[in-house]
């Protein structure tokens, strides 16, 4: 046990992911986790959380809908956010999609131009704290990128977020970008990063009784849309 998790330990430090199989229950599936670090109440106060499709989110962008979730990083609003995310598969789609899709973050920050990167570092911006349902923190204030006391960076992100001053938006979604959070540049990084994760992006579809984990104070992730409204995932957050 302690070589695979040494294995799991350095994919998420070299790459920022990894998978964990042969995961069948909840119970497993936390103590697998427990490795990693605690998990901490999501939204809702839970542990758990069901990304299912559901009735009344059919125009959203929401882990609820079955349509495409764009770029973003799990609770930005949190102080810290999260420092690891989990998805459990518990019933794999059968259309071939629902993707979960990753991108290093540090590398997207690395290409922009230097005027660019130092507004993600020097300008604050209103991270909310509550999803659709209103249920969360108050949000923090913070740049695109906060440099911790002990020298160690947060990645925050939400293409949703930037482009329609909401994280869980209708699809048809128009704002006038002087009521955005960074305004016409939020816009244009979103569009960067956008492009960048088309081209750097990880595409998995994870295998039933698997657990994707991720470094969520470094990637970005987004989901494919499906089709298959029996997909069902149990979603984990895990302290740093």
């Amino acid at each position: 046990m302690s070589t695979a998790l040494d294995v799991h330990t350095w994919e998420l430090a070299e790459r920022g992911y990894t998978v964990l199989d042969g995961i069948r229950t909840d119970e497993e599936a936390a103590a697998a986790l427990h490795a990693f670090g605690d998990l901490i109440p999501q939204y809702d106060g839970a542990l758990r959380y069901q990304v299912k499709a559901a009735p009344g989110f059919e125009e959203r962008r929401y882990s609820k809908s079955v349509n495409t979730i764009l770029v973003h990083t799990e609770a930005p609003g949190w102080n810290p956010p999260p420092g690891y995310l989990a998805l459990h598969c518990r019933v794999q789609a059968t259309c071939g999609s629902g993707h979960t899709e990753l991108a290093d973050m540090r590398r997207f920050v690395e290409s922009l131009s230097d005027g660019d990167r130092a507004v993600l570092y020097e300008r604050e911006i209103e991270w909310l704290g509550h999803n659709t349902g209103g249920v969360g923190t108050e949000g923090v204030r913070r740049p695109v990128v906060e440099r911790t006391a002990d020298g160690e960076e947060i990645l925050r992100f939400s293409y949703n977020l930037l482009t329609t001053g909401q994280y869980d938006p209708p699809v048809d979604a128009s704002v006038d970008a002087s009521e955005l959070p960074l305004g016409s540049f939020g816009v244009h990084l979103a569009e960067q990063a956008e492009e960048f994760f088309r081209q750097e992006k990880v595409s998995v579809l994870i295998p039933e009784d698997s657990v994707l984990v991720w470094d969520n104070q470094r990637m970005v992730h987004a989901r494919s849309a499906y089709r298959d409204a029996k997909r069902h995932l149990t979603r984990y957050w895990i302290a740093a």
